[in-house]
């Protein structure tokens, strides 16, 4: 339980992926519904960014960063040549192709789909860095 509500960042960051996991669940059983999509996908690309913020703080990602470069510091849970970091940043950019694509293509079928990429995205993301912190 520690590992999830310790402090205020995992407790904030555990409550952001309750959330986004409830957005996501709400948008597809309401799918039918929507018409204009990318309210949606504005609502969960920012959402996301947020959580992914909060993740890499509350793991001090920016620790590996600084010891990628300087061998005297201590990365963080995860190196920047690990596997998670490699997965969370190809997916950052499936995310950003999709919310930034979304912007200028404005058929809503196309919107629809990069909705359902970004949510897949988003949970794969989701399911490496809690998965990844449980079993290292």
């Amino acid at each position: 339980m520690n590992l999830y509500l310790g402090n205020v960042t995992s407790t904030i960051s555990t409550i952001l992926v309750i959330g986004i996991l409830i957005f996501i669940g709400t948008t597809i059983a309401k799918q039918k519904k929507t018409k204009l999509w990318g309210k949606q996908i504005a609502i969960l690309a920012i959402w996301g960014l947020l959580l992914c913020i909060l993740v890499a703080l509350r793991d001090k990602y920016h620790l590996s960063v600084q010891a990628s470069m300087n061998t005297k510091i201590l990365p963080g849970l995860f190196t920047i040549e690990s596997i998670q970091s490699t997965l969370c940043c190809l997916g950052g950019a499936v995310i950003a192709f999709c919310s930034i694509s979304s912007i200028f293509i404005r058929r809503q079928d196309y919107r629809k789909v990069m909705f359902f990429i970004l949510s897949g995205t988003i949970l794969f993301k989701i399911l490496v860095i809690e998965l990844s912190r449980l079993l290292f």
